[in-house]
């Protein structure tokens, strides 16, 4: 049942964004915003196409909401995500979506792992993921967008290095001393 549909889900994430040391984190906190910060959501997995796909979309207007730069995935990005959604039962018959993301830096070392669930009224019997209901999936997604964009506003930022042609012009520009 774990689908994983790159070009679609991404589109649809850049789109309605454009209109995350090794720690782990539990993502309930309040809401916070990135402005700014290029990220490319690279996957999600482990959930039936119609929770991916309504996760999704529901996850491009959280990152909208917190003025995250949501960028395609073959364009430069400060970060990339990678998340993974399962759900399960709880002891009360409540439904539980938990969700997992792993924040690649740059040079593709994971900077961060988020995680965190959203409960909600929803039972769907033996099939978890039939209890998983449009209230659960916008909670989850919501509480995704502020766990990652706490750990952005809280990374450090890369030093930009200056690229050998521009220190060429300057070392070329400079005036002779003379003797």
């Amino acid at each position: 049942m774990s689908n994983y549909r790159s070009a679609p889900l991404l589109g649809a994430i850049a789109a309605l964004a454009l209109a995350g040391c090794q720690e782990t984190t539990t993502a309930a906190r309040p809401r916070v915003d990135a402005p700014g910060v290029p990220v490319s959501v690279q996957s999600i997995s482990g959930a039936p196409d119609q929770v991916t796909t309504a996760f999704a979309g529901l996850l491009g207007e959280a990152a909208a909401e917190r003025r995250m730069e949501i960028v395609p995935g073959d364009k430069p990005a400060r970060f990339r995500v990678r998340g993974y959604l399962t759900a399960q039962p709880t002891a009360d018959g409540q439904t539980a979506l938990a969700f997992v993301w792993d924040v690649y830096d740059e040079t593709k070392k994971r900077a961060q792992r988020v995680q965190g669930e959203s409960i909600g009224r929803g039972s769907g019997g033996s099939d978890p993921w039939a209890g998983v209901n449009q209230t659960i999936v916008a909670k989850a997604a919501s509480d995704s967008m502020d766990a990652i964009a706490g750990f952005l506003t809280t990374a450090p930022v890369a030093e930009a290095k200056p690229n050998a042609r521009e220190a060429t012009r300057t070392a070329q520009a400079a005036p002779a001393k003379r003797r």
